[in-house]
């Protein structure tokens, strides 16, 4: 026996099947294929533009990931009906401006692909993050302190990376002697790039201490965490004086040190017993 829609009248066919009663078309105008908010408000940081999602804060880099953070935040909002199979939406917005959102739903009805637009009123509230609030009252918690020996394209390539990747978290970058003062947000970055350090260079020395111990509004005694990350990156005609004895450095293949007195006397030591006692040493690179 034939079904008709008890809406519209139309014939039940293999393109239009009849669900509760109703054609797809008078399904979606009279059930509805989700249940949505009339409005939403999101809150975003002023400064970084990132997005405040469930009590979160997610930090985008470009326009794709805003889409994709507000469709990730939608298609968990929507509450789809019981004879709908949500699969995939696609949203078109205005980014931190007040209007509304356009959803295209796309899923199955009674079997059948079906697509559908609806639409949501978007409010933006402005605000700023926690990590933008300590960048604007001028506090940062950690301090990484990169020396090297000597300066080459390796350092510089990897100094671009460290403030590309964490360009957010990053206060300040200060050229100093030998190497970069790395103001940063949060602690937990500066382990991080230490991390980081060790995989790029086998002579690597580093050390962690905590200073400048302050009292914060409620009491709270606090402390700047600080990274102490020592390249020893040696050339051929650098200078290491032990004991009052110079040396110059014959070749260095990542791992051990060839070293010249200066009778022409030739001594070889492990990077690992120089980074151990580095305090004996003192060290100057080839002019």
């Amino acid at each position: 026996m034939k079904r008709f829609c008890v809406n519209c009248g139309i014939e039940e066919s293999a393109t239009t099947p009849i669900i509760r009663g109703l054609c797809p078309k008078c399904y979606t105008e009279i059930r509805g294929l989700v249940t949505k908010p009339s409005s939403i408000e999101l809150e975003y940081c002023k400064v970084c533009g990132g997005i405040k999602v469930h009590g979160k804060w997610v930090y985008v880099q470009n326009a794709e990931e805003l889409r994709e953070t507000i469709e990730d935040f939608f298609i968990e909002l929507l509450k789809p009906s019981e004879d709908f199979i949500l699969e995939d939406i696609e949203i078109t917005f205005t980014p931190y401006e007040d209007s509304p959102a356009t959803i295209n739903l796309f899923g199955k009805l009674g079997g059948t692909k079906i697509s559908h637009a609806i639409t949501v009123n978007v409010s933006w509230k402005a605000s700023l993050c926690p990590l933008c609030k300590k960048v604007v009252g001028g506090s940062y918690n950690a301090v990484v302190q990169l020396r090297y020996i000597n300066t080459d394209s390796e350092i510089e390539r990897f100094v671009n990376s460290i403030v590309k990747e964490f360009e957010l978290w990053i206060k300040e970058v200060k050229p100093v002697k030998n190497g970069y003062d790395i103001m940063l947000l949060d602690a937990s970055l500066a382990k991080r790039i230490a991390e980081a350090a060790k995989r790029k260079w086998q002579a690597v020395r580093v050390m962690e201490s905590y200073g400048d111990t302050r009292r914060t509004s409620s009491g709270l005694r606090v402390s700047r965490f600080y990274i102490s990350i020592r390249i020893l990156n040696f050339k051929s005609g650098d200078y290491i004086v032990v004991n009052g004895i110079p040396y110059t450095v014959v070749s260095f293949d990542g791992s051990w040190l060839n070293l010249r007195d200066s009778s022409g006397g030739i001594s070889r030591v492990h990077i690992d017993e120089i980074s151990r006692n580095l305090s004996k040493y003192r060290v100057r690179k080839s002019i």
